[in-house]
């Protein structure tokens, strides 16, 4: 989470100071990057087609996720226009993250 947060210049604190985090913020661990968790689905539809060619992505955070915590990430198969539907769930499965890929 570290290096993401230096990749993207993201510098707030929830996602790499654990002291921070719990004690100040209050969550249960470092809060994972919305757009490293997008990242994670796009990389699910490329290794399920990697021929195919990403048109058009869009996403949404729904809840936060936590390192330290099982996670997922899903896709529907591509609907007859090239849609596929993703999604990342926490370790109960409850809805952390929705997303849409065109494939072109």
């Amino acid at each position: 989470l570290f290096r993401y947060s230096v990749l993207t210049f993201n510098g707030h604190r929830i996602h790499y100071d654990r002291d921070y985090v719990t004690r100040e913020e209050g969550y249960p661990g470092l809060v994972v990057h919305g757009p490293l968790t997008a990242t994670l689905l796009v990389d699910l539809v490329r290794r399920n087609a990697p021929a195919a060619r990403i048109a058009e992505f869009s996403f949404r955070a729904v809840s936060p996720l936590f390192d330290g915590n099982k996670m997922s990430v899903n896709a529907t198969p591509p609907d007859p226009n090239g849609v596929v539907k993703l999604w990342a769930a926490n370790a109960a499965g409850d809805l952390a993250m929705t997303a849409q890929a065109k494939l072109a």
